[in-house]
Protein backbone atom coordinates (compact mmCIF):
# COMPACT_ATOMS: atom_id res chain seq x y z
CA UNK A 1 0.00 0.00 0.00
CA UNK A 2 2.90 2.53 0.62
CA UNK A 3 4.30 1.80 -2.32
CA UNK A 4 1.48 2.28 -4.51
CA UNK A 5 0.68 5.56 -2.81
CA UNK A 6 4.48 6.11 -3.20
CA UNK A 7 3.89 6.24 -7.13
CA UNK A 8 0.25 7.74 -7.38
CA UNK A 9 2.02 10.59 -5.67
CA UNK A 10 5.07 10.57 -7.92
CA UNK A 11 2.49 10.45 -11.20
CA UNK A 12 -0.05 13.37 -9.68
CA UNK A 13 3.77 15.33 -8.63
CA UNK A 14 4.80 14.86 -12.36
CA UNK A 15 1.66 16.02 -13.76
CA UNK A 16 1.30 19.25 -11.95
CA UNK A 17 4.52 20.34 -12.11
CA UNK A 18 4.57 22.17 -15.22
CA UNK A 19 0.74 23.21 -15.05
CA UNK A 20 -0.69 26.66 -14.04
CA UNK A 21 -3.90 24.89 -13.07
CA UNK A 22 -5.87 27.38 -15.37
CA UNK A 23 -8.87 25.19 -16.74
CA UNK A 24 -9.83 24.91 -20.32
CA UNK A 25 -12.50 27.28 -21.76
CA UNK A 26 -15.34 24.40 -21.00
CA UNK A 27 -14.15 24.21 -17.20
CA UNK A 28 -14.34 25.49 -14.06
CA UNK A 29 -12.10 24.06 -11.76
CA UNK A 30 -11.85 26.19 -8.35
CA UNK A 31 -14.44 28.60 -6.81
CA UNK A 32 -12.96 31.77 -8.16
CA UNK A 33 -13.37 29.83 -11.29
CA UNK A 34 -10.53 29.63 -14.83
CA UNK A 35 -8.72 32.72 -13.56
CA UNK A 36 -8.95 32.47 -10.01
CA UNK A 37 -10.48 36.07 -10.19
CA UNK A 38 -14.38 34.98 -9.93
CA UNK A 39 -14.55 36.49 -13.47
CA UNK A 40 -14.47 34.55 -16.73
CA UNK A 41 -14.63 37.24 -19.30
CA UNK A 42 -16.10 36.20 -22.56
CA UNK A 43 -17.75 32.74 -21.81
CA UNK A 44 -20.92 31.90 -22.84
CA UNK A 45 -23.37 31.74 -19.68
CA UNK A 46 -27.28 31.25 -19.34
CA UNK A 47 -29.43 34.64 -18.22
CA UNK A 48 -32.98 33.19 -17.23
CA UNK A 49 -33.93 30.10 -15.32
CA UNK A 50 -36.47 29.24 -12.53
CA UNK A 51 -36.44 25.99 -10.54
CA UNK A 52 -39.73 27.26 -9.25
CA UNK A 53 -41.28 26.82 -12.35
CA UNK A 54 -39.05 24.70 -14.45
CA UNK A 55 -38.08 27.13 -16.93
CA UNK A 56 -34.67 26.22 -19.04
CA UNK A 57 -33.86 23.78 -16.23
CA UNK A 58 -31.83 20.67 -17.73
CA UNK A 59 -31.92 18.73 -14.44
CA UNK A 60 -31.98 19.01 -10.94
CA UNK A 61 -30.36 16.14 -8.08
CA UNK A 62 -31.27 16.17 -4.65
CA UNK A 63 -28.53 16.34 -1.80
CA UNK A 64 -28.24 14.52 1.18
CA UNK A 65 -28.00 17.55 3.22
CA UNK A 66 -26.99 21.03 3.02
CA UNK A 67 -23.55 22.66 1.82
CA UNK A 68 -22.31 26.04 0.05
CA UNK A 69 -19.34 25.02 -1.24
CA UNK A 70 -18.99 26.36 -4.61
CA UNK A 71 -19.09 23.80 -7.53
CA UNK A 72 -15.93 22.46 -9.19
CA UNK A 73 -16.53 21.40 -12.98
CA UNK A 74 -13.83 19.13 -15.28
CA UNK A 75 -15.34 17.81 -18.39
CA UNK A 76 -18.19 15.60 -17.25
CA UNK A 77 -17.28 15.75 -13.23
CA UNK A 78 -18.69 17.87 -11.03
CA UNK A 79 -17.11 18.05 -7.57
CA UNK A 80 -19.18 19.94 -4.09
CA UNK A 81 -19.33 19.16 -0.54
CA UNK A 82 -22.48 18.70 1.97
CA UNK A 83 -23.34 16.92 4.97
CA UNK A 84 -24.45 14.32 6.51
CA UNK A 85 -28.31 13.49 6.10
CA UNK A 86 -29.60 14.55 8.89
CA UNK A 87 -31.05 12.29 11.58
CA UNK A 88 -34.18 13.88 13.41
CA UNK A 89 -33.59 14.42 16.65
CA UNK A 90 -29.68 14.80 16.37
CA UNK A 91 -27.44 17.68 16.54
CA UNK A 92 -27.62 20.82 14.35
CA UNK A 93 -23.81 21.23 14.83
CA UNK A 94 -21.47 19.09 12.38
CA UNK A 95 -17.36 18.78 11.62
CA UNK A 96 -18.17 16.04 9.34
CA UNK A 97 -18.84 16.64 5.58
CA UNK A 98 -19.44 14.69 2.19
CA UNK A 99 -17.39 15.41 -0.96
CA UNK A 100 -19.23 14.75 -3.73
CA UNK A 101 -18.71 13.38 -7.94
CA UNK A 102 -21.24 14.45 -9.74
CA UNK A 103 -22.16 13.16 -13.69
CA UNK A 104 -22.38 16.80 -15.35
CA UNK A 105 -24.53 15.02 -18.15
CA UNK A 106 -27.00 14.16 -15.55
CA UNK A 107 -26.51 15.19 -12.42
CA UNK A 108 -26.21 11.52 -11.08
CA UNK A 109 -23.60 11.45 -8.30
CA UNK A 110 -21.22 9.24 -8.86
CA UNK A 111 -19.44 9.12 -5.65
CA UNK A 112 -18.90 10.02 -2.38
CA UNK A 113 -16.19 10.53 0.41
CA UNK A 114 -16.13 11.60 3.99
CA UNK A 115 -14.02 13.85 5.54
CA UNK A 116 -13.82 14.07 8.91
CA UNK A 117 -13.07 17.61 11.31
CA UNK A 118 -12.48 18.44 14.39
CA UNK A 119 -14.40 21.74 15.25
CA UNK A 120 -18.10 21.25 14.42
CA UNK A 121 -19.76 23.79 12.66
CA UNK A 122 -23.59 25.14 12.83
CA UNK A 123 -25.13 23.51 9.86
CA UNK A 124 -26.36 25.73 7.09
CA UNK A 125 -24.92 28.53 9.00
CA UNK A 126 -25.57 31.88 7.63
CA UNK A 127 -21.94 32.64 8.27
CA UNK A 128 -20.33 29.78 6.63
CA UNK A 129 -19.71 26.60 7.84
CA UNK A 130 -17.37 23.17 7.29
CA UNK A 131 -18.61 23.21 3.69
CA UNK A 132 -18.08 26.22 2.64
CA UNK A 133 -14.60 25.75 0.68
CA UNK A 134 -14.90 24.53 -2.78
CA UNK A 135 -13.06 21.43 -4.10
CA UNK A 136 -10.70 22.09 -6.80
CA UNK A 137 -9.38 19.85 -9.52
CA UNK A 138 -6.75 19.63 -12.33
CA UNK A 139 -9.07 17.04 -14.76
CA UNK A 140 -7.50 13.88 -13.31
CA UNK A 141 -7.45 14.83 -9.46
CA UNK A 142 -9.77 16.05 -6.79
CA UNK A 143 -8.86 18.13 -3.65
CA UNK A 144 -11.69 18.09 -1.13
CA UNK A 145 -12.01 20.32 1.84
CA UNK A 146 -13.78 20.43 5.26
CA UNK A 147 -13.24 23.65 6.95
CA UNK A 148 -13.56 22.13 10.43
CA UNK A 149 -10.20 20.45 10.14
CA UNK A 150 -9.32 18.17 6.96
CA UNK A 151 -8.54 17.82 3.36
CA UNK A 152 -7.62 15.28 0.79
CA UNK A 153 -7.06 14.29 -2.38
CA UNK A 154 -8.82 11.72 -4.88
CA UNK A 155 -8.35 10.61 -8.08
CA UNK A 156 -11.64 10.77 -10.82
CA UNK A 157 -12.58 7.28 -9.51
CA UNK A 158 -12.71 8.04 -6.25
CA UNK A 159 -9.34 6.66 -5.04
CA UNK A 160 -7.73 8.39 -2.12
CA UNK A 161 -4.29 9.78 -2.80
CA UNK A 162 -3.67 11.48 0.58
CA UNK A 163 -5.19 13.02 3.48
CA UNK A 164 -4.33 16.07 5.82
CA UNK A 165 -5.52 17.20 9.48
CA UNK A 166 -4.90 20.95 10.08
CA UNK A 167 -5.66 23.17 13.21
CA UNK A 168 -9.51 24.73 12.55
CA UNK A 169 -10.45 28.22 14.32
CA UNK A 170 -12.98 28.21 17.21
CA UNK A 171 -16.26 30.30 17.01
CA UNK A 172 -17.15 32.31 15.04
CA UNK A 173 -17.04 30.02 12.28
CA UNK A 174 -16.75 32.62 9.86
CA UNK A 175 -15.09 31.70 6.86
CA UNK A 176 -14.76 32.67 3.29
CA UNK A 177 -11.23 31.64 2.34
CA UNK A 178 -11.91 29.79 -1.33
CA UNK A 179 -8.50 27.23 -1.64
CA UNK A 180 -6.68 28.13 -5.07
CA UNK A 181 -4.82 25.41 -7.47
CA UNK A 182 -1.95 27.38 -9.08
CA UNK A 183 1.34 25.74 -10.39
CA UNK A 184 0.86 22.48 -8.28
CA UNK A 185 0.00 24.28 -4.73
CA UNK A 186 -2.95 24.27 -2.94
CA UNK A 187 -3.72 27.62 -1.32
CA UNK A 188 -5.49 27.62 1.58
CA UNK A 189 -5.81 29.70 5.58
CA UNK A 190 -5.07 27.92 8.76
CA UNK A 191 -3.70 29.18 12.24
CA UNK A 192 -0.03 28.81 12.99
CA UNK A 193 0.96 25.04 13.94
CA UNK A 194 2.54 25.25 18.03
CA UNK A 195 5.87 24.47 16.22
CA UNK A 196 5.92 27.30 14.03
CA UNK A 197 8.81 29.88 15.30
CA UNK A 198 6.38 32.28 15.18
CA UNK A 199 3.92 30.69 17.00
CA UNK A 200 3.28 32.33 20.63
CA UNK A 201 0.38 33.78 22.88
CA UNK A 202 -0.82 36.58 20.92
CA UNK A 203 -0.34 34.56 17.68
CA UNK A 204 -1.96 31.50 18.48
CA UNK A 205 -5.09 32.18 16.95
CA UNK A 206 -3.57 34.45 14.29
CA UNK A 207 -4.59 32.67 10.06
CA UNK A 208 -2.03 32.46 7.86
CA UNK A 209 -1.99 32.04 3.76
CA UNK A 210 -0.39 28.38 3.12
CA UNK A 211 0.66 26.76 0.11
CA UNK A 212 0.54 23.14 0.80
CA UNK A 213 2.19 20.62 -2.12
CA UNK A 214 -0.92 19.33 -4.40
CA UNK A 215 0.74 15.98 -4.74
CA UNK A 216 1.65 15.16 -0.92
CA UNK A 217 -0.36 17.77 1.01
CA UNK A 218 2.49 18.59 3.11
CA UNK A 219 3.18 22.40 3.75
CA UNK A 220 5.29 24.03 1.41
CA UNK A 221 5.29 27.78 2.87
CA UNK A 222 3.14 30.15 4.82
CA UNK A 223 2.66 33.63 3.93
CA UNK A 224 4.93 36.50 5.96
CA UNK A 225 1.50 38.74 6.88
CA UNK A 226 -1.61 37.12 8.42
CA UNK A 227 -5.22 37.42 7.12
CA UNK A 228 -8.34 37.65 8.90
CA UNK A 229 -10.23 34.15 8.18
CA UNK A 230 -13.46 36.17 7.12
CA UNK A 231 -11.80 37.54 3.76
CA UNK A 232 -11.52 35.64 0.66
CA UNK A 233 -8.61 36.13 -0.69
CA UNK A 234 -8.07 36.61 -4.40
CA UNK A 235 -5.06 35.58 -7.03
CA UNK A 236 -4.30 37.25 -10.38
CA UNK A 237 -1.21 38.49 -12.05
CA UNK A 238 0.33 41.70 -11.14
CA UNK A 239 1.16 44.21 -13.90
CA UNK A 240 4.55 43.10 -14.62
CA UNK A 241 2.48 39.64 -15.18
CA UNK A 242 3.74 37.53 -11.91
CA UNK A 243 1.44 36.08 -9.64
CA UNK A 244 -0.19 37.35 -6.39
CA UNK A 245 -3.11 37.19 -3.90
CA UNK A 246 -4.70 40.13 -2.34
CA UNK A 247 -5.77 39.52 1.53
CA UNK A 248 -6.71 41.57 4.40
CA UNK A 249 -6.96 41.82 8.23
CA UNK A 250 -10.00 43.68 9.98
CA UNK A 251 -13.07 42.64 11.17
CA UNK A 252 -15.48 42.29 13.92
CA UNK A 253 -15.27 39.84 17.16
CA UNK A 254 -12.38 41.29 17.45
CA UNK A 255 -10.59 39.76 15.51
CA UNK A 256 -6.76 39.33 16.18
CA UNK A 257 -4.28 39.57 12.98
CA UNK A 258 -2.24 42.88 13.06
CA UNK A 259 -1.80 45.41 11.40
CA UNK A 260 -4.90 46.43 9.73
CA UNK A 261 -5.08 46.52 6.05
CA UNK A 262 -4.53 45.24 2.63
CA UNK A 263 -1.40 42.79 2.03
CA UNK A 264 0.04 41.62 -1.74
CA UNK A 265 1.39 38.87 -1.46
CA UNK A 266 3.53 36.63 -4.14
CA UNK A 267 2.73 33.35 -5.41
CA UNK A 268 5.59 32.58 -7.56
CA UNK A 269 7.96 30.19 -7.36
CA UNK A 270 10.86 30.99 -5.18
CA UNK A 271 9.42 33.86 -3.39
CA UNK A 272 5.84 32.60 -2.43
CA UNK A 273 4.58 33.92 0.96
CA UNK A 274 6.49 36.92 0.49
CA UNK A 275 4.97 40.24 0.81
CA UNK A 276 4.91 42.19 -2.28
CA UNK A 277 3.47 45.34 -0.18
CA UNK A 278 1.21 46.59 2.21
CA UNK A 279 -1.67 49.00 2.83
CA UNK A 280 -2.02 50.46 5.69
CA UNK A 281 -4.62 52.47 6.59
CA UNK A 282 -3.43 54.18 9.78
CA UNK A 283 -1.96 56.42 7.46
CA UNK A 284 -5.20 57.64 6.25
CA UNK A 285 -6.59 61.04 8.08
CA UNK A 286 -9.85 61.57 9.58
CA UNK A 287 -10.83 58.81 11.65
CA UNK A 288 -10.13 55.58 13.99
CA UNK A 289 -8.38 52.88 12.35
CA UNK A 290 -9.94 49.46 13.59
CA UNK A 291 -11.52 46.35 12.84
CA UNK A 292 -14.90 48.26 12.94
CA UNK A 293 -14.01 51.55 10.54
CA UNK A 294 -11.92 48.93 8.40
CA UNK A 295 -13.09 45.04 8.12
CA UNK A 296 -11.51 42.63 5.39
CA UNK A 297 -14.84 41.17 5.66
CA UNK A 298 -15.27 40.78 1.26
CA UNK A 299 -13.73 39.17 -1.84
CA UNK A 300 -10.57 40.96 -1.91
CA UNK A 301 -11.06 42.35 -5.51
CA UNK A 302 -8.33 43.29 -7.90
CA UNK A 303 -7.02 43.85 -11.45
CA UNK A 304 -3.42 44.17 -12.78
CA UNK A 305 -3.96 47.60 -12.65
CA UNK A 306 -6.10 48.56 -9.41
CA UNK A 307 -7.04 46.50 -5.92
CA UNK A 308 -10.19 47.62 -3.80
CA UNK A 309 -11.62 48.19 -0.60
CA UNK A 310 -14.40 49.49 1.95
CA UNK A 311 -14.16 52.12 4.33
CA UNK A 312 -16.51 52.48 7.23
CA UNK A 313 -15.50 55.29 8.79
CA UNK A 314 -15.60 58.71 9.56
CA UNK A 315 -17.79 58.30 6.11
CA UNK A 316 -18.64 55.30 3.95
CA UNK A 317 -15.78 55.20 1.11
CA UNK A 318 -14.34 53.24 -1.46
CA UNK A 319 -10.65 52.96 -1.65
CA UNK A 320 -8.73 52.19 -5.10
CA UNK A 321 -5.15 51.36 -4.49
CA UNK A 322 -2.04 51.02 -7.36
CA UNK A 323 -2.44 47.30 -7.85
CA UNK A 324 1.74 47.43 -8.56
CA UNK A 325 2.66 49.43 -5.09
CA UNK A 326 -0.17 49.97 -2.78
CA UNK A 327 -1.04 53.17 -2.71
CA UNK A 328 -3.89 55.24 -2.11
CA UNK A 329 -5.06 56.39 -5.77
CA UNK A 330 -8.28 57.68 -4.97
CA UNK A 331 -11.10 57.87 -1.94
CA UNK A 332 -14.97 58.14 -3.40
CA UNK A 333 -17.55 58.52 -0.74
CA UNK A 334 -20.37 56.23 -1.22
CA UNK A 335 -22.81 58.54 0.03
CA UNK A 336 -21.98 61.97 -2.07
CA UNK A 337 -23.37 63.09 -4.85
CA UNK A 338 -25.02 59.18 -6.05
CA UNK A 339 -27.54 58.15 -8.43
CA UNK A 340 -30.29 56.37 -6.43
CA UNK A 341 -33.04 54.36 -8.64
CA UNK A 342 -35.51 53.93 -5.80
CA UNK A 343 -38.63 51.26 -6.34
CA UNK A 344 -41.86 53.33 -5.71
CA UNK A 345 -44.97 50.81 -5.08
CA UNK A 346 -47.55 53.71 -5.62
CA UNK A 347 -45.89 54.11 -9.83
CA UNK A 348 -44.85 50.52 -9.99
CA UNK A 349 -41.56 52.18 -11.11
CA UNK A 350 -38.05 53.33 -10.36
CA UNK A 351 -37.70 56.71 -9.42
CA UNK A 352 -34.25 58.38 -9.66
CA UNK A 353 -32.61 60.64 -7.11
CA UNK A 354 -29.83 62.12 -8.72
CA UNK A 355 -26.65 63.35 -7.56
CA UNK A 356 -28.42 63.15 -3.89
CA UNK A 357 -26.55 62.92 -0.38
CA UNK A 358 -27.08 59.51 0.84
CA UNK A 359 -27.59 61.00 4.50
CA UNK A 360 -30.39 63.45 3.41
CA UNK A 361 -32.95 60.53 2.48
CA UNK A 362 -35.66 60.31 4.24
CA UNK A 363 -36.91 57.02 4.13
CA UNK A 364 -34.65 53.44 4.28
CA UNK A 365 -37.36 52.42 2.17
CA UNK A 366 -40.57 53.68 1.49
CA UNK A 367 -41.95 51.45 4.23
CA UNK A 368 -39.40 51.42 6.72
CA UNK A 369 -39.66 55.27 7.79
CA UNK A 370 -36.26 56.48 9.70
CA UNK A 371 -36.33 57.21 13.21
CA UNK A 372 -36.10 60.41 14.38
CA UNK A 373 -32.12 61.19 14.71
CA UNK A 374 -31.29 58.00 13.00
CA UNK A 375 -29.44 58.57 9.68
CA UNK A 376 -29.07 56.10 6.28
CA UNK A 377 -25.96 54.34 6.19
CA UNK A 378 -24.34 52.52 3.03
CA UNK A 379 -22.66 49.42 4.23
CA UNK A 380 -21.76 46.89 1.31
CA UNK A 381 -22.47 43.14 1.85
CA UNK A 382 -20.05 41.30 2.92
CA UNK A 383 -18.56 39.09 0.19
CA UNK A 384 -21.28 40.29 -2.22
CA UNK A 385 -18.63 42.10 -4.50
CA UNK A 386 -16.72 41.85 -7.61
CA UNK A 387 -14.73 44.77 -9.47
CA UNK A 388 -15.32 43.82 -13.36
CA UNK A 389 -15.82 45.23 -16.98
CA UNK A 390 -14.14 48.88 -15.51
CA UNK A 391 -16.96 48.87 -12.42
CA UNK A 392 -17.00 47.48 -8.59
CA UNK A 393 -20.16 46.22 -7.94
CA UNK A 394 -21.71 45.31 -5.03
CA UNK A 395 -24.77 44.34 -2.89
CA UNK A 396 -26.12 46.74 -0.12
CA UNK A 397 -26.70 45.90 3.80
CA UNK A 398 -30.58 46.38 4.54
CA UNK A 399 -29.62 45.77 8.61
CA UNK A 400 -28.99 48.26 11.57
CA UNK A 401 -25.55 49.68 11.16
CA UNK A 402 -22.95 48.12 13.47
CA UNK A 403 -20.20 51.00 13.95
CA UNK A 404 -19.64 52.71 17.05
CA UNK A 405 -18.11 55.74 15.87
CA UNK A 406 -21.09 56.56 12.97
CA UNK A 407 -24.76 58.17 14.32
CA UNK A 408 -27.39 55.58 14.98
CA UNK A 409 -29.41 54.48 11.61
CA UNK A 410 -30.21 51.93 8.82
CA UNK A 411 -27.64 50.28 6.46
CA UNK A 412 -29.09 50.65 2.65
CA UNK A 413 -30.15 51.91 0.38
CA UNK A 414 -33.02 49.37 0.57
CA UNK A 415 -32.00 46.08 -1.05
CA UNK A 416 -29.73 47.35 -3.90
CA UNK A 417 -27.04 46.66 -6.16
CA UNK A 418 -24.24 49.32 -6.00
CA UNK A 419 -21.50 49.47 -8.28
CA UNK A 420 -18.47 52.39 -8.61
CA UNK A 421 -16.34 53.28 -12.04
CA UNK A 422 -13.44 53.03 -11.29
CA UNK A 423 -12.16 55.70 -13.72
CA UNK A 424 -14.64 58.09 -13.01
CA UNK A 425 -15.79 57.38 -8.72
CA UNK A 426 -19.40 57.74 -9.73
CA UNK A 427 -21.56 55.85 -7.66
CA UNK A 428 -24.76 54.38 -8.54
CA UNK A 429 -27.53 52.50 -7.14
CA UNK A 430 -30.13 50.50 -8.33
CA UNK A 431 -32.97 48.82 -6.00
CA UNK A 432 -34.08 45.20 -7.24
CA UNK A 433 -36.47 43.14 -6.04
CA UNK A 434 -36.15 40.93 -2.73
CA UNK A 435 -37.73 38.02 -4.11
CA UNK A 436 -39.97 37.37 -6.75
CA UNK A 437 -42.78 34.26 -6.22
CA UNK A 438 -43.56 31.89 -9.27
CA UNK A 439 -45.42 28.82 -9.93
CA UNK A 440 -46.17 27.05 -13.21
CA UNK A 441 -48.60 28.82 -15.04
CA UNK A 442 -49.44 31.71 -12.89
CA UNK A 443 -47.42 35.62 -13.65
CA UNK A 444 -44.86 36.21 -11.38
CA UNK A 445 -45.00 38.77 -8.53
CA UNK A 446 -42.02 40.59 -7.12
CA UNK A 447 -41.59 41.55 -3.69
CA UNK A 448 -39.85 45.30 -2.82
CA UNK A 449 -38.17 46.89 0.30
CA UNK A 450 -39.79 44.08 3.06
CA UNK A 451 -37.41 41.51 4.81
CA UNK A 452 -38.42 37.67 4.16
CA UNK A 453 -37.92 34.46 5.44
CA UNK A 454 -37.39 31.18 4.38
CA UNK A 455 -37.21 27.47 5.02
CA UNK A 456 -33.54 25.45 6.19
CA UNK A 457 -35.42 22.13 5.60
CA UNK A 458 -33.85 19.40 3.82
CA UNK A 459 -35.31 16.75 1.25
CA UNK A 460 -37.12 15.05 4.24
CA UNK A 461 -38.44 17.89 5.43
CA UNK A 462 -36.20 17.97 8.66
CA UNK A 463 -35.09 21.71 9.92
CA UNK A 464 -31.23 21.20 10.07
CA UNK A 465 -30.32 24.53 10.47
CA UNK A 466 -29.73 25.31 14.32
CA UNK A 467 -30.71 29.32 14.39
CA UNK A 468 -33.29 31.52 12.88
CA UNK A 469 -30.67 33.69 11.37
CA UNK A 470 -29.98 31.18 8.66
CA UNK A 471 -34.18 31.69 7.96
CA UNK A 472 -33.89 35.27 6.74
CA UNK A 473 -33.43 36.62 3.48
CA UNK A 474 -29.99 37.03 4.48
CA UNK A 475 -29.85 40.97 3.61
CA UNK A 476 -29.99 42.60 7.19
CA UNK A 477 -28.16 40.27 9.18
CA UNK A 478 -25.82 40.58 6.79
CA UNK A 479 -25.48 37.17 5.19
CA UNK A 480 -22.40 35.74 4.00
CA UNK A 481 -23.70 35.42 0.72
CA UNK A 482 -21.83 33.76 -1.80
CA UNK A 483 -19.34 35.61 -4.38
CA UNK A 484 -20.34 36.97 -7.50
CA UNK A 485 -19.15 36.25 -10.51
CA UNK A 486 -18.82 37.37 -13.99
CA UNK A 487 -19.25 35.74 -17.63
CA UNK A 488 -20.38 36.91 -20.83
CA UNK A 489 -20.76 40.58 -20.54
CA UNK A 490 -22.90 40.12 -17.34
CA UNK A 491 -22.93 39.93 -13.06
CA UNK A 492 -24.37 36.67 -10.92
CA UNK A 493 -24.83 37.82 -7.57
CA UNK A 494 -27.06 34.85 -5.51
CA UNK A 495 -28.90 35.59 -2.26
CA UNK A 496 -29.84 33.45 0.78
CA UNK A 497 -32.79 33.21 -0.63
CA UNK A 498 -32.13 31.50 -4.11
CA UNK A 499 -32.51 34.53 -5.76
CA UNK A 500 -29.84 34.91 -8.62
CA UNK A 501 -29.74 38.63 -9.89
CA UNK A 502 -28.11 38.96 -13.25
CA UNK A 503 -26.63 42.45 -14.25
CA UNK A 504 -25.39 43.78 -17.56
CA UNK A 505 -22.32 44.47 -16.81
CA UNK A 506 -21.12 46.66 -19.51
CA UNK A 507 -24.07 48.80 -18.78
CA UNK A 508 -23.40 52.56 -19.11
CA UNK A 509 -26.11 53.16 -16.77
CA UNK A 510 -27.32 51.00 -13.74
CA UNK A 511 -31.39 51.11 -14.24
CA UNK A 512 -34.44 48.37 -14.57
CA UNK A 513 -32.64 47.67 -18.20
CA UNK A 514 -29.74 46.72 -16.66
CA UNK A 515 -30.95 44.33 -14.31
CA UNK A 516 -31.21 41.47 -17.12
CA UNK A 517 -33.04 38.98 -14.98
CA UNK A 518 -34.36 37.68 -11.79
CA UNK A 519 -34.22 33.69 -11.44
CA UNK A 520 -34.97 31.53 -8.43
CA UNK A 521 -33.12 28.20 -7.08
CA UNK A 522 -36.72 27.12 -5.68
CA UNK A 523 -40.04 28.37 -4.85
CA UNK A 524 -39.58 31.47 -2.39
CA UNK A 525 -39.77 31.19 0.97
CA UNK A 526 -38.67 27.08 1.02
CA UNK A 527 -35.30 27.99 -0.93
CA UNK A 528 -31.93 28.29 0.69
CA UNK A 529 -28.55 29.38 -0.70
CA UNK A 530 -24.93 30.77 0.02
CA UNK A 531 -23.48 29.84 -2.87
CA UNK A 532 -21.76 31.07 -6.52
CA UNK A 533 -22.65 29.75 -9.45
CA UNK A 534 -20.17 27.69 -11.72
CA UNK A 535 -20.46 28.55 -15.69
CA UNK A 536 -18.67 26.11 -17.92
CA UNK A 537 -19.66 25.03 -21.54
CA UNK A 538 -22.73 26.80 -22.08
CA UNK A 539 -24.38 25.51 -18.88
CA UNK A 540 -25.15 27.41 -15.31
CA UNK A 541 -24.12 24.95 -12.25
CA UNK A 542 -26.21 26.12 -9.11
CA UNK A 543 -27.21 24.82 -5.96
CA UNK A 544 -29.54 25.19 -2.91
CA UNK A 545 -29.70 23.45 0.42
CA UNK A 546 -31.91 20.86 -0.67
CA UNK A 547 -30.35 20.28 -4.98
CA UNK A 548 -27.94 20.95 -7.39
CA UNK A 549 -28.98 22.59 -10.58
CA UNK A 550 -28.33 22.59 -14.12
CA UNK A 551 -30.11 25.90 -16.04
CA UNK A 552 -29.33 25.93 -19.82
CA UNK A 553 -31.13 27.60 -22.82
CA UNK A 554 -32.08 31.27 -23.51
Amino acid sequence: MRVLRLLMCIGLAAGLSGSASIARAEDWPQGAGPNLDFRAIGRKAPTHWSVATGSNVIWRTKLPSGGQGGIAKWGNRLFLTTFEEYQEGGPKYSATILGHCLDAKDGRILWSVKLLGENPSPICYAYSDSTSWTPVTDGKHVWFFNASGEMGCWDFSGREVWRRKFLAPGEPFNKQMEPILLNGTIVTMEPLSPDDPRYRVNRKSWHFLRGIEAATGKTHWIADDASTYYCTPTAGRMPNGKWAILHGRGGPHDVPERPIGLSMTSLEPGSAGKTIWRFEPQDLPGGPVDGVSFMALYTMTWDRKFATWFRYAPEESHLLLDASTGTLVKSQSLIRRVDYRQWDPAKGAHTLHANVNIRDMKDFSPRVPLKAGEVLHVMPNWHSNLMAYGYHYFLTSTGHRRNAYAPPGLSGPSHCIGRVNVATGKVKYLEVPVGVRRAPGKPEERLYGQALTTSTRDNNGREIAPEDRSRTDGWQIPAFFGSPIAADGKVYFTTMLGVTYVVNGKAKVLDERALIAVNDLGPLGETWSLNTPTVAGGRLYHRSLREVVCAGGQ
